[in-house]
């Protein structure tokens, strides 16, 4: 007998199963596309091994998605999907092209001498380099990134160098100024390096594939303890900005690092279960927040959002009672043993200051108070001239040292847009909101961490006859971006589906693609 209901329930079936692999199919199709024409603009046999890397991760992870959604879900996926575009990027971009990445390398060397069974630094604040290393600086502080850096890399690379100390006093640092907590990493790498006599090259890539350990380690970590906002956590640890700075000598790696652990013990302590924070993760958190605070003081509001905890998710009420106010303890102790120094020297500026080569006087706190109206005209002008750079540095449009031929189109961008929005509804995997007023406290947070850097910034980097604030780049959001992602969470749209593995998909295909324009344009030149 011809049942016709039957037999439309396996029509929809197969339509939805021919759709579900016809979709997929369409996007690998089109990515070969892609890629073949951005080989033919440059064909040369770095692009076509970026092309056939990008091509093998979008087709396993592809593959992944059709046999079960939920398998991208798993942590250990996510950490061999960072690890791997963490090392893409850390090969990709030449020594030195990453901003200020001169400065944090020495730094960084200097804070190598300065370990008790080294003491290479002297009392005047010089200390030693290998000649060696010093070279590689002085070949490749251009900056600029083209064939020629690639090329230069493939001809000098050389595994073992036998090189003297100099001396090196051109850079002064300061253990109040250098953010130690957020570069053991770099210093790690590099002092392995060091030991085990490399070259030139080898060394400098040992300290970033330091960094890029401890950022690994700690967003693994924080995928795995968050019970609620891991599509935020895969968000920000996977945007091109975030990589570019993890693959580098950069302390913004260790700050992004330390806050998106935080993110994950704040998300623990308001969705975890009842009566499950105890001692150990209390400990635990103070050393992460004393470790985060004095590197850059803005970020303590996300810190500070640990206090409104719910009593009831203690192990012991007094305890955690106890724990919220030693928490401000730890903070302020914290930045005052560290930072007391740099901040009080933004409050006044001396007569004079510098600016790369330029000189003048910055903005002082004097200024900005006294003068209420041409401070009002000042930031908002900025905003309205700066406001898409700000957030589209955020993402990573603009990678290296601004490089005017590497910024991405905007309209690269609108997908890792669209990735930030999944994070912000309702879905399967992410059905839990805060209690009103916290999600306009974790909106706060960021908001006084952008007030913040721009505060910083005006009042550090800016000369007081400039009417736009400068200096200010969307990387210095990163830290804080998962608070304003999660504190803009709604239930006004529904995906029925698991947010975390739509944004690792989403994202990743977006970084290969962007990866392929990326380094055929950069090999052009």
């Amino acid at each position: 007998m011809f049942n016709a209901e039957l037999w439309t329930q396996l029509d929809i079936d197969m339509i939805k199963s021919l759709n579900g692999k016809l979709f997929p199919c369409f996007l690998i199709t089109l990515f070969l596309f892609y890629s073949l024409f951005w080989y033919l603009n440059n064909p040369r046999t770095l692009v076509a091994l970026v092309e056939f890397v990008s091509l093998a991760i979008v087709v396993v992870l592809g593959f992944c998605y059709l046999r079960d959604r939920d398998t991208l879900r798993n942590e250990w996926i996510f950490l061999a999907v960072l690890v791997l575009f963490s090392l893409i990027f850390c090969f990709l971009f030449p020594p030195f092209s990453v901003p200020d990445e001169g400065h944090h390398y020495f730094s960084t060397y200097w804070l190598v001498d300065s370990l008790p069974f080294n003491s290479r630094v002297a009392a005047d604040g010089s200390f030693l380099v290998r000649e060696t290393d010093l070279n590689l600086y002085s070949k490749l502080s251009s900056n600029l990134i083209s064939s020629s850096s690639f090329d230069s890399i493939f001809n000098h690379f050389s595994w073992f160098e036998s090189s003297k100390y100099v001396s090196f006093s051109d850079l002064a640092f300061s253990i109040g100024t250098e953010n130690v907590p957020a570069k053991i990493g770099s210093v790690i790498g590099l002092q392995i390096g060091l030991l085990l006599g490399l070259g030139a090259y080898p060394v400098f890539y040992l300290g970033r594939i330091g960094s890029i350990a401890v950022f690994c380690f700690c967003a693994f970590h924080a995928y795995k303890i968050a019970p609620k906002g891991k599509s935020v956590i895969v968000f920000v640890s996977l945007l091109p900005m975030t990589l570019h700075l993890a693959a580098s000598y950069s302390y913004d790696s260790g700050i992004i690092a330390l806050s998106l652990l935080v993110f994950a013990f704040l998300m623990r302590g308001f969705f975890g279960e009842d009566r499950s924070i105890g001692i150990r993760q209390i400990i635990t958190y103070f050393i992460v927040s004393a470790l985060l605070a004095p590197c850059k003081v803005i970020y303590c509001g996300l810190i500070v959002l640990a206090v409104f905890i719910p009593l009831d998710k203690f192990e012991d009420v007094n305890k955690g009672r106890l724990s919220k106010y030693l928490l401000i303890f730890v903070i302020a102790a914290s930045v005052l043993v560290l930072r007391l120094a740099s901040v009080s020297g933004l409050v006044s500026q001396s007569t004079s200051s510098s600016r790369g080569g330029e000189d003048g006087q910055f903005y002082s706190l004097n200024d900005i108070l006294l003068h209420p109206r041409n401070s009002f005209m000042v930031f908002c002008r900025t905003l309205d001239s700066l406001g898409d750079f700000y957030w589209e540095t955020t993402l990573g449009y603009s990678l290296g040292w601004f490089q005017e031929n590497l910024r991405m189109p905007t309209f690269y961008m609108i997908p890792y847009l669209v990735c930030g929005f999944i994070c912000c509804i309702d879905s399967q995997d992410e059905d839990a909101f805060l209690n009103q007023p916290l999600p306009a406290m974790f909106i706060g947070a960021f908001a006084v961490a952008a007030l913040g850097s721009i505060a910083s910034m005006w009042l550090g980097w800016t000369f007081n006859n400039e009417s736009v604030i400068q200096g200010v780049q969307g990387r210095y959001f990163l830290p804080v971006l998962p608070a304003l992602l999660f504190g803009l969470r709604s239930r006004a749209i529904k995906y029925r589906g698991i947010s975390a593995t739509l944004v690792l998909l989403g994202i990743c295909s977006m970084n290969c693609i962007y990866l392929i324009r990326f380094i055929s344009v950069a090999t052009c030149m």
